[in-house]
């Protein structure tokens, strides 16, 4: 009797293995980041990227280049999961930073003020460091007023209505915070 072939069994892929990480990374606003993994294994390798544990619809390859970036995306983290056969390994996340100009979110407000008495003003903005002040009074630069917040000298009658704002500067963009009247009595 002519003994039955055995079936060759199919080898199992080796499973894939991440030989690089995709690492962070730090963009302006509009412009894109591209994030890479290096993996190995049985072929063919799979890849489907993440941005915040959430699958990326078409982002199936070794690097993911993302939309332009928006404040939003400021933080977001980006892993890839590469597949096979043989099984699936996931990357470690990477975190996008995104540069942010000055934004005010509490503006100076109005003040008054008896003659003699001194008015303080302050601002509070965000944005990426480092952020730095000019203060002005009806428009022109005070000298030194280079803080978060400024104290006139003491108010004269002729303050009364003065106009006090303050330029919030980055190396990403300036802003200009409303005008606070003074008011002397």
């Amino acid at each position: 009797p002519t003994p039955t072939p055995t079936a060759t069994p199919t080898p199992t892929p080796v499973p894939p293995t991440i030989d690089r990480q995709p690492t962070n990374k730090t963009v302006s606003i509009g412009e894109s980041a591209t994030f890479t993994v290096r993996a190995s294994g049985g072929t063919p390798l799979l890849y489907q990227w993440q941005k915040n544990g959430v699958d990326i619809p078409g982002a199936n390859q070794a690097t993911y280049v993302t939309p332009p970036a928006s404040a939003s995306d400021n933080g977001s983290l980006f892993r890839v999961t590469v597949s096979n056969g043989g099984g699936s390994v996931t990357s470690n996340s990477a975190t996008l930073a995104v540069n942010l100009p000055p934004a005010i979110t509490v503006q100076p407000v109005d003040k008054t003020v008896n003659v003699g008495q001194t008015a303080k003003f302050s601002v509070t903005a965000t944005g990426t460091k480092t952020l730095t002040y000019q203060w002005r009074k009806n428009g022109g630069n005070i000298s030194g007023a280079l803080q978060r917040s400024y104290t006139t000298p003491p108010a004269a009658t002729g303050d009364n209505g003065a106009l006090f704002s303050v330029v919030v500067t980055n190396p990403y963009g300036s802003v200009t915070s409303d005008n606070a009247t003074l008011t002397v009595k």
